[in-house]
């Protein structure tokens, strides 16, 4: 059982990498803000649409799928 999740949990680290590398950048390229007049736009909020909402949940799920395998990893390891 304990080497299940580990398995499990090395399988959704590499899925959670993936899916980070995978998501479009949310910063503005700094020297262009400085360049025009669009100084404004650094501080609005975006609202990600489409794939970018997918892959903030997956993440989300992700992740929290990973601190639990760690938990239930670290309560077996104890006993």
């Amino acid at each position: 059982m304990y080497n299940i999740l580990v398995y499990l949990l090395i399988i959704i680290s590499l899925l959670i990498i993936l899916v980070i590398l995978s998501q479009p950048s949310k910063q503005q390229d700094a020297l262009s803000l400085l360049s025009t007049d669009k100084s404004n736009t650094l501080f609005e909020t975006q609202k990600p649409k489409g794939m970018s909402y997918l892959l903030m949940y997956i993440t989300a799920f992700l992740g929290v799928l990973w601190i639990a395998l760690g938990i239930m990893l670290m309560v077996l390891g104890n006993h």
